[in-house]
C-alpha cells in the first residue's frame, strides 16, 4: 500500500484548437484531486496562450501551469511532456476528451490502496462506445476487425491486432492496452517505453502500441467506476487522408505488436482486404476512389517495410 498519497502531473498534447485546450486545462483545475503540474505541449500555429482567467487560477491553486512548443505529433508531444514531468504518475489528456470532476481521485484511490508498482497504467472506461448491429458485429468478427462484445469481461486483442471492445466492464479489469486519451501511467514507464514517433501529427494506433510495451512491464487496468468522454472532431473523419492514414500509420503499429506466426498473418491479411472493403463502400458512398486507394497504398507502404 502506498505510505503517502501519489502526486500526478498532467500533460496535453494540442494544435491550433485554443478552446479545446482552454477546456481540458479547466477540467484538470476543476479535479477533486489537483495535478502537481499542468503541461500543455503545443503544435499550434500562432502558439497556444493559455487564457489569463486559467493562469490566475491555476496560481491560485498551486498549480504549476506550464506551455512548451513541439513539432506536431501526438506521440513526440506526449514523450516530450512526460519528461517534464516529476510527480510518480503522469495522465496523458487530449484536449478534446472531458472528464468529471473525480476521475482522478477514483483512479488514485485505487492505485493507493495497491501501491504505486501494482499497475502500469489505470483509465477509466468511455461513456460512449458505437454500437452495433448483431448483423455487423458478426460481420467484422468473422472478418477479424474491431467488434465490440458486450458480453465479455473486459477489453481484449484480437490475433489480427484489432480490438474486441467491451462497452462497460462489469468490474474493474485487467487489460492488454489502453487509448491515451484519458489514461495515467507510472512516469518512469512512460520514460522507459516512448510512444513511437516515426509519424507526424496524429497516428492511429500509437496509443495501443505503446501501452502494450507497458503492460509487459507491469499490469493495465480498466475500471467502470469513472468515464470520460470523447467529443470526437468532424475533421477528423471528414479528412481525405483518413484512409491512408489508417493503412499506413495503424497498420504499421499493429505489425509491431503482432508475432508472425501463420495463423496471424493470415488473419492481419482478412483485416486488412476487410478495411478495404469498407474504404471501398466511402469511396462509393462519397465519390471520391481516394479513400480507397489511399488506404492500399498505405497498407502496401507499410507491408513492403516491414517484410
Amino acid at each position: 500500500m502506498t505510505a503517502e498519497p501519489l502526486a500526478y502531473s498532467a500533460v496535453i498534447p494540442t494544435k491550433d484548437r485554443p478552446d479545446d485546450a482552454d477546456a481540458a486545462v479547466g477540467l484538470l483545475l476543476d479535479q477533486s484531486r489537483l495535478p502537481a503540474r499542468i503541461v500543455v505541449v503545443d503544435a499550434s500555429a500562432p502558439a497556444y496562450e493559455p487564457s489569463r482567467a486559467l493562469v490566475e487560477r491555476a496560481a491560485r491553486q498551486g498549480i504549476e501551469l506550464v506551455v512548451i512548443a513541439s513539432r506536431p505529433s501526438t506521440s513526440a508531444q506526449r514523450n516530450l511532456g512526460a519528461h517534464r514531468v516529476r510527480t510518480p504518475v503522469v495522465l496523458f489528456l487530449d484536449d478534446d476528451v472531458r472528464l468529471p470532476a473525480d476521475y482522478m481521485e477514483v483512479l488514485l484511490a485505487r492505485w493507493e490502496a495497491a501501491g504505486l508498482d501494482a499497475f502500469g497504467g489505470m483509465a477509466g472506461t468511455p461513456a460512449v462506445v458505437p454500437r452495433q448491429s448483431a448483423l455487423g458485429r458478426a460481420l467484422r468478427r468473422l472478418t477479424m476487425l474491431n467488434y465490440v462484445d458486450p458480453a465479455r469481461p473486459g477489453m481484449t486483442l484480437r490475433r489480427s491486432g484489432k480490438v474486441r471492445y467491451v462497452p462497460e466492464p462489469r468490474v474493474p479489469v485487467q487489460v492488454p492496452a489502453l487509448g491515451a486519451g484519458a489514461t495515467v501511467y507510472r512516469t518512469d514507464l512512460a520514460l522507459a517505453h516512448p510512444f513511437d514517433e516515426r509519424f507526424p501529427g496524429y497516428a492511429p494506433g500509437e496509443d495501443l502500441e505503446m501501452a502494450f510495451r507497458v503492460a509487459r512491464a507491469a499490469p493495465l487496468l480498466q475500471t467502470p467506476e469513472v468515464r470520460w468522454t470523447h467529443l470526437w472532431d468532424p475533421r477528423e473523419r471528414a479528412s481525405p487522408a483518413r484512409w491512408y492514414v489508417r493503412g499506413r500509420r495503424e497498420t504499421y503499429f499493429r505489425l509491431r505488436r503482432l508475432d508472425r506466426s501463420p495463423l496471424t498473418l493470415a488473419a492481419l491479411a482478412l483485416s486488412l482486404v476487410a478495411e478495404s472493403a469498407l474504404a471501398l463502400a466511402d469511396s462509393v458512398r462519397e465519390r471520391e476512389p481516394g479513400h480507397v486507394r489511399g488506404f492500399v497504398r498505405g497498407a502496401l507502404e507499410t507491408l513492403r517495410q516491414e517484410r
